[in-house]
């Protein structure tokens, strides 16, 4: 490392005028100019604790049972990755203005932007770092909590970058629905401090792992994924209906004709599961999801089973067509008769910054967002709004 360099005053100059800040920074740099995260210490885990209910009544599990709170040990977490949606100068506004209060506020925090985003901002937020091309363990290594910018694409977007444990993230709501997203871009300065000083309450969001196998029983090294909302074998492309055997626990389910099954979790319930007629699952309900996607039959009707299950989807060995798996919408190959995936619950969930009161925001976002049981008699109001005191005006 060089010794210590002040950056002059620069007023930046963007596409975007509300980009342009005024700022000063007398981080330490390298002769090229460019923070890496190869100067980051390896993080300190946080210690993640069960909150308990003030209920007189503990007979009964409470909602705040199922909740966690975050403690920094004492300290102050060191490393945020900030990723955001791209292609929208509204999310580059906010990056910049997050980043600039962070970097005045806590300047001992390094913040991190994957390597497009870096490239982008690295001229108008220099203090920034980069996580080196080709060095993917360095987001499992240093990010101590991450912070999202979109919709609930790049939420999910946050589970591919790390292998395990993902650090807690706390989402802003600036895509297009932002089901999964409790909080607005407007009070991230209210979320960030409760995060940075360890007063934020965490919901786990269950997540899945499969596996995949060729039709020998041999493993595929591909397989070994942890995915947000589900796992899925469907036609794709192919002309003719496919056929899938179902096991439960190594026991046949059953045997569909169809475009392709679907295993969910809670989070994914209002994702593909939902288009395909699968049910809205609280995300405290620790569950898998099984849903028939266009199914020959009418009467094979969407599952919910124990979390501990283990579902196999197999492409029956005398179907016509073959099969493509995808984990939340992405390709993972093709699947010939005979070939199969082991989905099962994942020992890595993800931690996400929330609402103190999940009941309440839950019951909004499906009713504000999913327009939940919306009738076509009234198509500028719910019927019975009144009947809810806490119901806001559109």
């Amino acid at each position: 490392m060089l010794g210590p360099r002040l950056w002059p005053r620069v007023f930046c100059t963007t596409a975007n005028a509300r980009l342009a800040r005024l700022f000063t920074t007398t981080r330490s740099i390298r002769t090229s100019g460019i923070l890496t995260t190869l100067d980051i210490p390896t993080k300190a885990a946080p210690i993640i604790t069960r909150r308990l209910s003030q209920a007189d009544d503990h007979s009964v599990d409470h909602e705040a049972d199922q909740q966690f709170s975050l403690n920094w040990r004492g300290a102050t977490p060191q490393t945020v990755l900030i990723i955001k949606k791209a292609n929208d100068t509204n999310v580059d506004s906010a990056l910049a203005r997050i980043s600039q209060w962070l970097h005045t506020e806590y300047p001992q925090i390094n913040i991190v932007l994957e390597p497009p985003v870096f490239d982008q901002f690295h001229s108008t937020l220099p203090f920034v770092h980069k996580i080196p091309n080709g060095m993917h363990t360095e987001y499992s290594r240093i990010i101590d909590f991450v912070v999202t910018l979109g919709g609930d694409g790049t939420f999910l977007h946050v589970s591919s970058l790390f292998e395990k444990q993902v650090p807690p993230i706390i989402p802003f709501s600036m895509g297009t629905l932002g089901f999964l997203l409790p909080f607005n871009v407007r009070d991230f300065q209210l979320q960030m401090r409760r995060v940075i000083e360890g007063s934020a309450t965490l919901l786990p969001r269950m997540r899945l792992m499969y596996s995949r196998f060729k039709a020998d029983g041999t493993l595929d090294k591909s397989g070994g994924v942890n995915v947000t909302n589900e796992a899925c074998i469907h036609r794709g492309t192919y002309p003719h209906l496919t056929t899938i055997s179902c096991y439960l626990n190594n026991h046949l389910l059953t045997t569909s004709v169809g475009d392709g099954i679907i295993v969910g979790t809670p989070t994914g319930s209002t994702a593909y599961s939902l288009s395909a007629g699968g049910p809205i699952v609280h995300p405290l309900v620790s569950s898998m999801i099984v849903s028939p996607v266009c199914p020959r039959s009418l009467s094979f009707r969407p599952l919910i089973l124990p979390s501990s299950s283990v579902v196999k989807l197999q492409v029956h060995k005398k179907s016509r067509g073959r099969a493509t798996a995808y984990m939340d919408g992405r390709d993972c190959g093709e699947l010939l008769q005979g070939e199969y995936i082991e989905v099962r619950k994942s020992p890595y969930p993800l931690m996400c910054v929330n609402r103190s009161d999940l009941a309440a925001g839950w019951a909004l976002d499906i009713n504000q967002l999913l327009q939940f049981n919306r009738t076509f008699s009234y198509p500028h109001d719910t019927p019975f709004s009144d009947d809810d005191p806490n119901s806001r005006e559109e």
